[in-house]
């Protein structure tokens, strides 16, 4: 299993986040993020975040290889293509939850997954989050309305599947 760190992002994040958000098949999975990528934009991401919640920069090693962020309620997250499919994203996805319920009052996360993106909604799934309801929406980077999918996980379900009560 790949050993994994978290941190705050910053401004020397901005080459390797860059890097990734160069890929189509990442940004075109993200709500607000241009294509093509714009390096202004970029830059605005590595920087400690400000509101309530984190975003946290996904290291392994000393790679930045994704971001996860847990940002008014809301759970995001993006990886770099090669290391799709190695569910690192459903473990980075677990910790963020555990934070952020840990940190925060809120009542439930939410999260969004585009209709053509089976994997993000399968990490999702097996982090107890249930499908609440879809709609079209924009995609910055599509620059069309796209189906979007959205998903819940309330504070009482993280804590019985984490505790493993009924």
């Amino acid at each position: 299993m790949v050993d994994l760190t978290y941190r705050t992002m910053c401004a020397q994040d901005f080459e390797a986040l860059h890097e990734i958000v160069s890929h189509w098949s990442v940004v075109r999975q993200l709500g607000r993020w241009p294509w093509p990528p714009d390096p202004a934009f970029t830059r605005s991401r590595c920087q400690p975040y400000q509101g309530a919640g984190f975003v946290w920069a996904v290291c392994a090693g000393t790679r930045l290889i994704g971001s996860i962020g847990a940002t008014d309620g809301q759970i995001g997250y993006m990886y770099a293509p090669d290391v799709h499919g190695q569910g690192i994203a459903t473990r980075v996805a677990r910790d963020a939850i555990s934070q952020a319920f840990v940190d925060y009052d809120w009542d439930h996360l939410h999260a969004p997954s585009w209709h053509d993106n089976p994997a993000s909604a399968a990490v999702l799934r097996k982090c107890g989050f249930q499908h609440w309801q879809s709609h079209y929406e924009d995609s910055f980077a599509r620059r069309v309305p796209t189906l979007l999918h959205q998903h819940r996980l309330t504070r009482r379900d993280w804590d019985r599947l984490r505790t493993g009560a009924q």
